[in-house]
């Protein structure tokens, strides 16, 4: 569903309005009906562990107050959660504090147990983002079959220079939740205190309705009936499809004239910082070699950046520390080659600024990341940006979209997450918009082998080698950066839970190439276990050693609602050595098996005894990251004919009794 923006300047007349901020009286509670106390499941949707029954926000910018009401039916123990409620608001301009807290717990039976706090004794907890500030409290005595209803308020600082309390970030309405919500209302009063500029709101809601206001400036939206966000495995990002309004202060009359503009003042910043300084130029003169092509000179630059310290992965210095170690601020690609440190968008633009430097033409380009959202045209807010990525254009060659800002990831190659991502580039002619290339299924590689020797009572002990090039490499390469040896381990050991049959253990003894990313990433572990099951006269082993967790849903699932987004194509090539236990010969194994899905993936499964030793080879490419819904049944046969070739066993038998067969 897409949604849709609208642009309005206001000047609107100050209303009077009177808002007291007692810490009692400002919320009435609703007494419950008996249906809602009785309820252990929601009719129209049994298999939610929640239903809001009443959701309401009001944000006032004439009085300067934003206001949150709730009323929730916990019908599942999993829903418990929901007693823990978090208040997060910027620690910037705008939020002026929590100024009254009301709560209760009502229980199935009618008792009320009321949350006894006030706003002073809110728990305040760390987050990621140094610009937010969030809290919590609980509400108490909370079970399965409970109404909790909880009210606060907060108010909104008054900004100077203007003399009226207002709200610096507009409100964000989340409409769509985890769980059904059978009524909610949203209100926004604007005022004339919109610091000159205009007001934009984006909204993505029920059949695509449109959001306006009032003659006074109020905006109003009350829904009944909102559907909880569908949860299917492999979907898009829920950012890019949840039900929600957005009101935003942004300076624009049209569409192509915001991007325009926004484009033309975004190049201008990228350009200033990636400047090809002289410094720069004698940089770039050193790391290259007359007569080196562009894309010679495009990797050697690129491997040179990728040294640096990328603090996106390390700490980065306290201003503190800098000013301590005579640091310079960075203002310019220069700075962070000198101070051998920056960044993920520093060090792109660093990149950039070499590039130009060696008389190679590259491009910037700002992308929304394709693990959290989609790049929307229609939502004229250029923070919905997250990284830089560059555009090689070699004279000798087509475009080329490179990630130096991504730590360990290899010459000519992305990030996942930056691949078939939407966002603005400067080109030839200026800027635009445009969209990086999905990956190649050959780049991202996965191959698992296994020496086995097979224990007549159906247990094994052996040796696995895992090889990855691409998406794989790239993430244990990175967690090896955030972890120390141990933790690292301790994580790969549980990614191999995933790939082993059940009754089998592994463990990561050593990498190889953990820090080289221009090679294969390797690693060797040991196993033993019980994959198969022993009889009296027969020994039955799993034809497929290894699993393949990517159709993990599919096959359960006989219809899908959300398109498929499988991150990128790959290719996983298994190849298991069992040694057979003497005495025992091979009453059956799998024949050889192809299931294509022409234009889209194929599997292969072949067996090839040799004396007492059999080898199972098995192949599944798959060309396709993104899928359609109408597409799906074709996908879910496909996955299907695999699982029924990987269930198919090895049957061993006693030599004595029983030939050597296919």
């Amino acid at each position: 569903m897409r949604g849709n923006f609208v642009c309005q300047s206001y000047a609107v007349g100050l209303v009077a309005f009177i808002l007291c901020f007692a810490t009692e009286g400002f919320a009435q509670f609703q007494a419950p009906t008996q249906d809602e106390l009785k309820m252990t499941a929601d009719p129209k949707y049994p298999d939610a562990a929640a239903v809001y029954l009443n959701y309401e926000k009001k944000t006032d910018n004439m009085v300067g107050y934003e206001s949150v009401y709730a009323r929730i039916k916990i019908l599942k123990e999993s829903a418990k959660e929901l007693a823990t409620v978090t208040l997060e608001y910027p620690k910037s301009e705008g939020f002026a504090g929590i100024a009254a807290i009301q709560g209760r717990t009502i229980h199935a039976d009618g008792t009320i147990v009321a949350l006894t706090m006030k706003p002073q004794d809110l728990t305040e907890i760390k987050t990621a983002n140094a610009e937010t500030r969030r809290m919590v409290f609980n509400l108490p005595s909370v079970e399965a079959g409970s109404i909790i209803e909880y009210y606060y308020q907060a108010r909104l600082e008054e900004h100077e220079g203007i003399g009226e309390a207002h709200w610096v970030m507009p409100p964000q309405w989340d409409v769509q939740r985890t769980f059904p919500i059978r009524k909610e209302r949203f209100w926004f009063q604007t005022h004339r205190g919109n610091l000159g500029s205009s007001l934009l709101w984006y909204t993505n809601l029920p059949g695509a309705q449109r959001l306006k206001p009032n003659a006074s400036g109020q905006f109003e939206l009350v829904l009944d009936d909102v559907p909880p966000l569908t949860e299917e495995k492999w979907a898009p990002p829920i950012a890019s499809r949840r039900f929600q309004v957005d009101f935003y202060f942004e300076s624009a009359v049209s569409e192509q004239q915001y991007w325009d503009e926004t484009g033309r003042w975004w190049l201008k910043n990228m350009n200033r910082f990636a400047e090809a300084s002289g410094a720069l130029k004698q940089a770039a003169s050193s790391l290259i070699t007359p007569g080196d092509s562009d894309l010679d000179r495009a990797r050697k630059l690129y491997v040179a950046v990728q040294a640096l310290d990328n603090t996106d992965f390390s700490r980065k210095k306290t201003e503190a520390e800098r000013k301590r170690e005579g640091l310079k601020s960075t203002k310019h690609a220069e700075d962070v080659w000198i101070q051998k440190s920056g960044d993920g968008e520093e060090i792109a633009l660093l990149y950039l600024a070499l590039l130009k430097a060696a008389g190679v033409k590259a491009y910037p380009m700002i992308v929304v990341n394709r693990d959290r959202g989609i790049f929307n045209p229609d939502y004229l807010y250029f923070n919905q940006f997250d990284d830089v990525v560059i555009v090689l254009s070699p004279s000798d060659g087509k475009e080329i979209v490179l990630d130096p800002g991504e730590k360990m990831c290899p010459f000519q190659m992305v990030s996942w997450k930056h691949s078939g991502a939407g966002g603005i580039r400067e080109t030839p002619s200026g800027v635009g918009p445009w969209a990086t290339p999905l990956l190649p299924y050959s780049t991202n590689v996965v191959v698992r082998r296994a020496e086995l020797t097979v224990i007549p009572d159906g247990s094994v002990n052996g040796k696995l080698q895992f090889s990855m090039s691409g998406q794989e490499a790239l993430r244990w390469r990175q967690e090896s950066l955030r972890e120390d040896e141990d933790a690292l381990k301790k994580g790969f050991d549980e990614w191999l839970r995933t790939q082993v049959p059940s009754g089998v253990e592994a463990h990561v003894t050593h990498f190889a190439k953990l820090d080289d990313p221009s090679a294969d990433l390797a690693a060797y572990a040991t196993v033993s276990g019980i994959p198969g099951t022993a009889t009296s006269k027969r020994l039955l082993l799993p034809a497929s050693f290894f699993a393949h967790s990517e159709d993990q849903g599919f096959i359960a699932q006989p219809d899908r609602q959300l398109p498929v987004d499988m991150h990128y194509a790959s290719v996983y090539k298994d190849g298991v050595l069992l040694h057979l236990p003497a005495g025992l010969a091979i009453e059956s194994a799998p024949p050889a098996t192809a299931v294509p899905w022409t234009g889209y993936a194929v599997f292969q499964l072949k067996s090839i005894p040799s004396g007492n030793d059999l080898t199972i080879t098995r192949t599944l490419a798959r060309a396709f990251t993104l899928l359609q819904p109408n597409d799906y049944g074709s996908m879910r046969d496909f996955y299907q004919k695999v699982n029924a070739a990987d269930q198919q066993q090895i049957v061993l038998t006693s030599s004595t009794t029983a030939p050597k067969g296919n």
